[in-house]
């Protein structure tokens, strides 16, 4: 899958469909060869976007051996809005909290 074929066009990708977009790919590839390959991609936040060259830029030019280490390269590199609120989790208590002792709570 070619995504330079239109150089006008911009195929913009939600952060959560990323892990498809290199399905094809074949790695070792290097920053500047996904950024070749890929130069059309926007990632595509709540109420923004950023074209992948600017997600890639906070990890410099690297070799990436797998499709996992592109992907957390790009992970690690999208806004923090990309991810929802900071230090949010609807996984029960927040690891933040020091206090030992839980009080009971009645529904």
């Amino acid at each position: 899958m070619n995504h330079t074929d239109n150089a006008d066009a911009r195929h913009s990708l939600a952060v959560g469909e990323i892990t498809q977009l290199f399905e094809d790919a074949t790695f070792p590839m290097t920053t500047a060869d996904v950024l070749e390959r890929y130069a059309d991609v926007e990632i595509v936040y709540p109420h923004e976007s950023d074209p992948l060259q600017t997600v890639l830029e906070t990890s410099g030019h690297e070799t990436y051996e797998s499709r996992d280490d592109l992907e957390l390269a790009i992970f690690n590199g999208v806004r923090r809005d990309a991810v929802g609120r900071p230090r949010y989790s609807d996984r029960g208590d927040s690891p933040h909290d020091t206090d030992t002792t839980r009080m009971q709570q009645s529904f």
